[in-house]
């Protein structure tokens, strides 16, 4: 079984439902016990977050002017957070390829900070703001029961293309871990979007003046 992948294979022939669960529960536990997840779900959420803060610089600056929609906080923050999901997507699938190996000793999440340089120069306060909200989701993230799903879908893309014999009820093929982390998050992933667009659309009705999340800010709290 761990032995190389022609042993792995041949005893992966002989799984049915029981041994399937047995093996994913000893798989996200092994993981849970030795991973720093809270710091590596950090530079997700942060990778996710950078890339719907891109789309929304980008829809404002560059579409905004010629295209009246893109004026509204409400859609722009929409269209951002549907990007930043797929890019999500994209770190998760990156994180995979360390998380589904069988870990000996991974160093402390304390050893984030300096794994990162965030460089200096004026793009530097805003890499510190992306890690900080980075940490602030991964930890809830974490704290809510979110580290065994992504911990799953890992575990499905490890045996990718791997199919799993079952005599009696059929075949179980592993491997589809986009659709097991689509499964695990959207339910989420919409209640964040649907929380951030009614948010955005309220503060706008405060201040319709306002084209930018941090505009409207400094106009709420001139007043």
């Amino acid at each position: 079984m761990k032995q190389g992948g022609k042993i792995w294979v041949t005893e992966m022939a002989h799984w049915d439902q029981k041994r399937y669960e047995q093996e994913k529960r000893s798989f996200i536990q092994h993981r849970l016990s030795l991973a720093p997840l809270w710091g590596q779900f950090t530079l997700i959420f942060t990778a996710s977050w950078g890339a719907a803060w891109f789309c929304s610089w980008f829809l404002w600056h560059f579409v905004a002017p010629t295209h009246l929609w893109a004026h509204s906080l409400a859609i722009r923050y929409a269209i951002a957070f549907l990007f930043a999901y797929g890019c999500f997507f994209l770190a998760v699938r990156l994180w995979i390829e360390e998380a589904k190996q069988a870990p000996q000793h991974q160093s402390d999440a304390s050893d984030l900070s300096s794994s990162i340089y965030p460089g200096d120069g004026e793009g530097c306060f805003l890499v510190i703001a992306l890690m900080i909200i980075g940490f602030i989701v991964g930890g809830l993230f974490f704290v809510s029961g979110g580290a065994p799903l992504l911990l799953e879908a890992a575990f499905e893309a490890a045996f990718a293309g791997v199919v799993v014999t079952r005599p009696i009820l059929g075949n179980l093929e592993l491997g589809n871990w986009k659709l097991r982390l689509f499964v695990n998050t959207w339910k989420r992933a919409l209640l964040s979007m649907l929380i951030l667009v009614v948010m955005a659309a309220w503060l706008q009705s405060k201040v319709p003046e306002a084209g930018t999340f941090a505009e409207a800010m400094r106009i709420v709290l001139s007043r």
